[in-house]
């Protein structure tokens, strides 16, 4: 019901606009992949989950949701414009600010209503975030679609296009998605959002708690979570939870394991590293990751 109301919500005001953006999203996805036939569209799923999930945290927010839920319908669109992959946000949100400028006044938006969306889209990746509602709800609905069931669901997706096995998967990325569980919480900037967050956050970790149970009781592989709290390193005073897997003992001599970490500066992060040694043979293991925002 809540993806029902939320396109029920975008077409009695602004019919033919769901179907317009679906086809440039595809259009810039096939230019980027040189395919001239549409498929399937990863991006576009992406897209309707955080809608629907801006259009929850707007009404539990007491906000118009139209505004939130066409920012968040466009926060994506300029991913891949020109057949390029856009990894700067910045550059990104400024390319979906353009071509929601462009497409919004065919669909009878009114021109101040199309600068809330436009400044909603601007002030998502940079300090404005904290003063603009807009932004605000859209930076908790990205966050929030990324845990719970159909989080779960997109990284496995991911792991997939990637061609790596569930073990090469489980070690390379799930330290990443269980520390960002249990710190998502921390890092909305609503209230609604941060209740939602709660909630996916303790799902996502049940169910890869469950996997790796699983995963032992076959034999395939025995990977155990363990926690070790960090300083912050933008926040004095403040620590973070870090949740990262890794098996019990050496894999190649059952030796123990010697432990190092170390964060640094990364172009848009603080990168956290850590890395394994066993204190019998010369294996070395080693895992990276941007440490999570907290709001």
């Amino acid at each position: 019901m809540q993806k029902i109301n939320c396109v029920q919500t975008i077409e009695s005001r602004f019919p033919g606009l769901i179907d317009k953006v679906r086809e440039v999203i595809q259009d810039s996805e096939n230019a980027l992949d040189g395919s001239e036939e549409s498929s399937e569209s990863f991006l576009w799923e992406h897209t309707m989950h955080v809608t629907s999930i801006a259009y929850r945290l707007a009404l539990a927010e007491g906000l118009d949701p139209h505004i939130p839920v066409v920012a968040a319908l466009f926060h994506d669109v300029g991913k891949f414009t020109g057949g390029r992959y856009h990894r700067d946000e910045i550059i990104e949100e400024e390319e979906s600010a353009q071509i929601a400028e462009r497409l919004l006044p065919q669909f009878g938006m009114k021109k101040g209503e199309i600068r809330k969306v436009l400044s909603g889209l601007r002030a998502l990746y940079n300090e404005k975030i904290r003063k603009n509602p807009v932004a605000a709800v859209l930076h908790d609905a990205d966050f929030l679609s990324k845990f719970g069931a159909l989080g779960v669901a997109s990284f496995f997706t991911k792991s997939t296009l990637r061609r790596r096995p569930l073990r090469a998967s489980l070690l390379g990325y799930l330290s990443k998605e269980l520390t960002y569980a249990g710190c998502l919480p921390l890092n909305m900037h609503t209230a609604a959002g941060r209740k939602l967050a709660s909630q996916k956050a303790r799902d996502s970790l049940k169910f890869f708690r469950s996997l790796l149970m699983e995963l032992r009781e076959a034999h395939i592989v025995d990977l155990r979570i363990r926690k070790i709290r960090i300083p912050h390193p933008n926040y004095r005073n403040r620590s973070l939870e870090i949740r990262f897997v890794l098996s019990p003992v050496c894999p190649e001599c059952d030796g123990k394991w010697k432990m190092t970490w170390g964060t640094e500066k990364d172009i848009k992060c603080t990168k956290l590293t850590i890395e394994w040694s066993c204190r019998r043979c010369a294996e070395r293991l080693e895992t990276s990751f941007c440490l999570p925002e907290v709001a």
